[in-house]
């Protein structure tokens, strides 16, 4: 039982790593060679924001972590029954934590006066892309995901 929670820690803690970018020049394989919207705009407002991290991986992996742990705590297999439960609930809390903030980066709102009178916002992961108020840029739209890139125009 030991080596199986050793591996599935392991497993979830390697998978967790493999997030997508949200850097606007970084695409998945699943969104090359697709039809995307590409609509034009101004940049009329720029914050640097902080993109907080997932915490489904940290929460399963702290949580198997916690209950291998607290499953060690008596040889009683009702108490160690009551540890494993504790171990898991305050493994899945802090693992959680770590992992939202170890994955957290830094972002960029921009905020566009779109060429068809509308004004919106998008939040990306900052990139080599250096962006100023009054630049030119695309929005382009890929299954419901939103980047913003400098306009070759």
């Amino acid at each position: 039982m030991k080596k199986f929670i050793l591996v599935v820690t392991f497993v979830c803690f390697f998978t967790s790593c493999a997030n997508s970018s949200l850097k606007p020049d970084t695409y998945d394989r699943d969104s090359s060679q697709r039809i995307s919207s590409v609509l034009y705009g101004e940049v009329v407002s720029l914050k640097i924001v902080s993109i907080e991290g997932e915490t489904k991986s940290g929460t399963i992996v702290g949580g198997l972590v916690g209950a291998a742990a607290g499953s060690q705590v008596s040889d009683s297999k009702p108490e160690s029954e009551i540890g494993a439960v504790i171990g898991g609930a305050i493994g899945a809390t802090i693992g959680g934590n770590v992992s939202k903030n170890i994955q957290s980066v830094e972002g960029i709102q921009l905020t566009i006066n779109m060429d068809d009178g509308r004004t919106i916002s998008v939040v990306q992961e900052i990139s080599d892309y250096e962006f100023e108020v009054g630049d030119l840029v695309e929005v382009i739209t890929i299954k419901g995901r939103t980047r913003i890139s400098p306009s070759g125009a």
